[in-house]
């Protein structure tokens, strides 16, 4: 009799224990960005460099998370003569390269572009061995280093009337956690008042 509650409790335990959650809204008009994200994600603003930086957790002792950095402010006009979406792409790649002192970064999607409205996203996929993230890094979503084991990044550059901002997903291991970071990417607005 008490085996099959047992079993569903467990069940329940091991699939995260998270109904879906509800949608909340969030505006910064420091960093110029509005958003829609589920109520159990976690967010903050650096200040210091202008980064919304959004986190989540679930399942088993809290073993599956994604992590998504925003890099703004996104009402920093652009020059005229800029660099375009996959330059930017480009250098942050190679950002990420120089940062955790790789030779080379895989690049699992080469930048595509996909257009919403006014707003054009050209995004690029990357992986890096997750030893060459510190030990206590944030940005590890898979949980373990090892020369085989590979954090993903998916990286955006979100143009809008010429503002831009640059956005990463630190994916993990859970797929419903990574669509849900990529729903709020999706989500994002820009709210700057003058055109540059």
């Amino acid at each position: 009799m008490y085996f099959p509650t047992v079993l569903l409790l467990l069940v329940y335990i091991m699939g995260g224990c998270n109904a879906t959650s509800s949608m909340e809204s969030y505006e910064n008009t420091e960093a110029g960005i509005s958003l829609e994200k589920p109520e159990n994600w976690e967010l903050s603003y650096i200040e210091r460099n202008g980064m919304i930086v959004l986190t989540t957790e679930n399942g088993i002792w809290n073993r599956d998370s994604v992590r998504i950095e925003i890099q703004g402010p996104a009402c920093l006009s652009v020059p005229a003569n800029s660099s375009s979406p996959d330059e930017e792409l480009e250098r942050n790649i190679d950002r990420i390269r120089k940062l955790y002192n790789l030779e080379s970064v895989t690049v699992v999607q080469e930048p595509t572009k996909s257009k919403t409205g006014d707003y054009e996203v050209t995004k690029s996929i990357i992986m890096i061995p997750s030893m060459a993230l510190p030990q206590d890094s944030s940005r590890n979503q898979v949980g373990e280093r090892g020369p085989d084991i590979f954090q993903i990044i998916d990286i955006s550059a979100i143009t809008h009337k010429g503002y831009t901002v640059m956005t990463y997903i630190y994916k993990g291991n859970s797929e419903t956690l990574n669509t849900q970071a990529q729903t709020i990417i999706d989500s994002i607005q820009f709210t700057c008042v003058a055109e540059p």
